[in-house]
Parts: structure tokens; sequence; C-alpha cells
């Protein structure tokens, strides 16, 4: 059974990363100067922006709307790796905050036997 832990890092991590690589290059970001600002490899930007990684999960509309919000705010205030990084984890936590992993992880670990009204994302929270 996956943990929560991992569900954040294989499925919600790079999907947030994904819609921020793309939401840089429709504001005609080079992939170089992308991955300059997040903090990754060229390699990982071309993939997160051609689908092949961090496409597995679909993000709310609002959380899109703030990934779009923080890729102008990293253009105009120019963010380091760092701060961009310390931007992504409150939207991480919001995410986190709505129950989607709950979903998915009952669609990835269907037969393992979580309770249909699990709430250990709440025990979760409470470590954020």
């Amino acid at each position: 059974m996956k943990s929560p832990c991992e569900l954040v890092v294989w499925h919600l991590l790079p999907a947030i990363r994904s819609e921020l690589a793309k939401a840089l290059g429709e504001e005609h970001i080079l992939q170089k100067d992308i991955a300059d600002y997040m903090g990754i490899t060229r390699a990982s930007v071309s993939q997160y922006i051609s689908g092949k990684r961090g496409s597995n999960m679909e993000l709310p509309e609002e959380t899109e709307l703030k990934i779009k919000e923080l890729a102008k705010r990293i253009i105009t205030e120019d963010m380091s790796p760092f701060e961009v990084m310390k931007s992504i984890c409150p939207i991480c936590r919001e995410v986190r905050k709505k129950k989607i992993l709950c979903d998915l992880h009952k669609k990835i670990d269907k037969s393992k036997g979580i309770p249909d009204e699990c709430d250990f994302w709440k025990e979760v929270e409470e470590c954020i």
C-alpha cells in the first residue's frame, strides 16, 4: 500500500511542477530558463511540458489558477529556485487539504482495504 507521502512525491508534486512549467512556457519563457527558475534539469522541464511526467493527476481549477499566478510572480519578481520552492509548498498543502489524494489513493490501492470514510489525511495534515 502506498503511503500518503509517496502519493505526494510521485503524483502531486509532479502535477504541480508540470502545470508550473507549462504556465511559464505559456509566458514565453525558454525551457532552459524554466529549469533555472525551478531548480530542475532541462530534461525534466521537457518531460513536464510534453506530459510524460506529472500528467497522471488532475488538479482543481483554483489550484491551476494559483500556479498561473505563481508563474507570473516568478517572472516579475525574478524569483530564485529557493523562493519558487517555498511558493510551491502552500499550493501543495492546499491540495492535500482538499482530499483529492484520498480519491487517487483509493484508485491506486483499490484492493488494499482503504475504508470509504477514511480520514487519515486529517492525521497527516496535523503534521504539517
